[in-house]
């Protein structure tokens, strides 16, 4: 049986080669380090470090949200989570991943990538002072909620983090107040 193909209208072909255009010019300029990144790194590798530090407030989000608001103190609580964590963000910066972290909760339906994520690029003791990072959270509005409990537990789970290391984590916020 020989398929007989449809040729497209000119407009219509035109714009296809428009769009395709577009794609490929936005994924190379997404590739191509940035040559005016002031760190002689390239924008890619500036990308992946940011990268880590919004998924992990997105994890400590979701964290303070389990309890189905989030308080200025947890907020709050992040925003002093990624200035420890990372000393060459700026106060900017620390708001700016809060503010992209947040919207990234808002529209993830699972948080199979975060995890993903921190379990490729994160080694067992960045994992639990993660940990510990949400157990301030948690803690930050004075009020320990069962599902903030129960999120944290389960994304320990996911984490490939200890109960004994989970425990101690919670322990050592405990011993800080």
């Amino acid at each position: 049986m020989v398929s007989d193909s449809v040729p497209l209208p000119d407009g219509l072909s035109q714009t296809l080669d428009s769009m395709i255009d577009q794609w490929i010019k936005k994924l190379s300029d997404a590739l191509a380090p940035d040559p005016t990144d002031a760190s002689g790194r390239g924008s890619a590798d500036a990308a992946s470090i940011n990268a880590i530090e919004r998924v992990s407030a997105t994890l400590l989000i979701e964290i303070a949200r389990a309890d189905h608001e989030i308080e200025a103190a947890e907020l709050a609580a992040i925003r002093q989570a990624l200035q420890q964590s990372s000393a060459t963000l700026s106060e900017q910066d620390v708001d700016e991943i809060t503010e992209l972290a947040l919207k990234d909760a808002d529209l993830s339906v699972s948080l199979h990538d975060q995890v993903r994520v921190i379990n490729e690029t994160c080694s067992r003791s960045q994992k639990i002072q993660l940990v510990e990072y949400m157990w301030q959270v948690a803690m930050a509005d004075g009020n320990l909620d069962k599902y903030e409990e129960y999120s944290i537990r389960k994304l320990c789970d996911l984490l490939h983090v200890r109960h004994r290391e989970y425990m101690q984590a919670k322990l050592r916020v405990l011993d800080k107040d």
